[in-house]
């Protein structure tokens, strides 16, 4: 059984527009995320709209149980592209065709958005209508208020296309993104749901509300697409933060608050944050920490607030690191983790194979390395690694790079067959679909249409054919019309400088180096 508290109920007939929040993946994934959360509390601060949550498997909304087909617009927020089978099997299954060109004045309005969405939609674009490039609060407001002006939307769609941050393939766009968090969306009343289900519980737990503190990385880690698309890193302001908070707490209940961002323990005054939270009798939650930012005090007042896990990614050994630019060395990350076994914390390890011109002797030092660092367990299940292949994202300077299936499967082969430890391993073939989803164009959809019924080899071959056409420098990539900010010229250098190991060093300590994104 499952109990909701400060869902939003309003009489739909005496509203303009009748919003549909859609999540393709599972309930206890959807309200665990931010952007989520943002926008049912976003859009339903205005009186002449109503928005409700569709989430999967369901096609019926969760306030009033509308199908999808009786409201004006459907939104998809798309976090991780597997979840595009999903949002494909709930247009299927509601009264709205599958495909854009199929749709009449008299079907909703169909968009999309999130960081799948924003770095490369082509993939699943016959399927949506626009897209939604950015941070939605900066535009959602103006695609309700054009499409409420018009009789049919699709036939002036060119009236959206004047929205900045609106996309549709032929009509490129720059990302939309709140430059000052002062003028961020913070949802006070948040959902919150009561049960005994644990697939139902959010990832937080029923009893913890979630609080933005910043958005972006500016790092630079050479992989990672969310610290190449969010550029600048944008903070909150420290007692907007606590004023927040204690408004979350009394219009929720809850007293655990999980602080997001993609790189909380970067929080200039984090270690004073979570003071002042302590004192006001919050306990407190976070995601993955940074080790170059993670102090003994931090470590210290997030054990006093209850944490039992710390979660690092080393991601692979110190030499190869420096080629991601993740110039973290060995004994930084075994300081950290002595430190959290001296507080009794447990430690959990984010791993990749598949790094930039890694050799089976780099694979090799990982095992010992980590070898050496499981020894230090004083219990089982002290220390728990995952390790994913890497996939190369579109906005990173590892775009240019292809995915090799054979190679990797030899690499894990070599990786298992020597830890004697448990440990947690991505499925090969699953991030080859990954690799594809991420990195296709427009050809993809008509495969998509078939949903989950594709084999593996069609996969292999489509990888394949995705990897021939990265080392054709002529070819042009399929997301090169969305414009992030980052000069593509920044992200050629990058990669180049991968060879040697070269550092490109923090701008937030050594200065700018004008990727372009500011």
């Amino acid at each position: 059984m499952i109990e909701e508290y400060n869902t939003v109920i309003k009489n739909p007939k005496k509203v303009i527009t009748r919003f549909a929040s859609c999540y393709p993946n599972i309930y206890r994934v959807a309200m665990s995320s931010m952007g989520y959360q943002i926008i049912y509390d976003y859009l339903n601060a205005r009186e002449d709209i109503y928005c409700e949550r569709v989430i999967y498997p369901q096609t019926k909304s969760i306030e009033t149980r509308s199908d999808l087909a009786d409201f004006d617009i459907v939104s998809f927020t798309l976090q991780f592209e597997e979840d595009y089978f999903n949002m494909i099997d709930m247009l299927k299954h509601s009264n709205i065709p599958l495909e854009s060109k199929d749709r009449t004045k008299d079907h909703p309005l169909v968009i999309a958005g999130g960081p799948c969405a924003t770095s490369n939609p082509l993939p699943i674009s016959n399927f949506i209508d626009l897209f939604v490039i950015g941070d939605a609060e900066l535009i959602l407001d103006e695609i309700i208020d054009v499409n409420s002006d018009t009789n049919n939307p699709r036939a002036d769609i060119y009236d959206f296309l004047e929205i900045p941050g609106v996309y549709k393939p032929g009509h490129p766009t720059k990302i939309q993104q709140v430059k000052n968090m002062k003028d961020a969306w913070r949802p006070i009343y948040q959902i919150v749901t009561k049960t005994d289900d644990k697939r139902f519980t959010p990832a937080f737990g029923s009893n913890a509300f979630l609080m933005e503190v910043s958005r972006g990385c500016t790092r630079g880690c050479r992989f990672c697409m969310s610290g190449c698309m969010y550029r600048p890193r944008r903070e909150v302001p420290l007692k907007t933060l606590i004023e927040t908070a204690i408004k979350t707490r009394q219009v929720t209940g809850q007293n655990k608050v999980a602080l997001l961002g993609e790189a909380v323990s970067d929080y200039s005054r984090i270690e004073e944050l979570c003071w002042k939270l302590t004192e006001e009798g919050f306990q407190i939650a976070t995601p993955s920490l940074r080790v170059e930012s993670v102090s003994d005090e931090l470590l210290e007042i997030l054990k006093e607030n209850g944490l039992k896990t710390i979660t690092i990614a080393p991601e692979t050994i110190e030499k190869q690191r420096w080629k991601l630019n993740k110039p973290m060395t060995d004994q930084q990350i075994i300081e950290t983790i002595d430190r959290a076994m001296s507080l009794k914390l447990k430690v959990k390890m984010y791993l990749l194979l598949g790094t930039p011109y890694e050799t089976s002797d780099d694979i090799m030092e990982l095992i010992n390395f980590l070898r050496d660092i499981t020894s230090k367990a004083v219990r089982y299940n002290t220390i728990k690694t995952s390790v994913n292949p890497l996939i190369p994202k579109p906005h990173t300077p590892l775009q240019y790079m292809g995915f090799d299936y054979d190679n990797l499967n030899k690499k894990f082969k070599t990786y298992s067959s020597r830890l004697k430890y448990k440990h947690k391993q991505e499925n090969l073939k699953k991030a080859t679909k990954q690799y594809i989803l991420t990195n296709s164009g427009v050809e993809l959809n008509k495969l998509l249409k078939i949903g989950h019924n594709i084999h593996f080899k069609d996969w292999y071959k489509i990888a394949y054919k995705i990897n021939e056409t990265k080392n054709n420098k002529k070819k042009i990539l399929p997301w090169h019309e969305i414009d992030v900010g980052i000069k593509e010229s920044f992200l050629r250098k990058e990669y180049e400088k991968m060879k040697e190991s070269q550092i490109t060093p923090w701008c937030e300590s050594d200065g700018c180096y004008k990727c372009g994104s500011c």
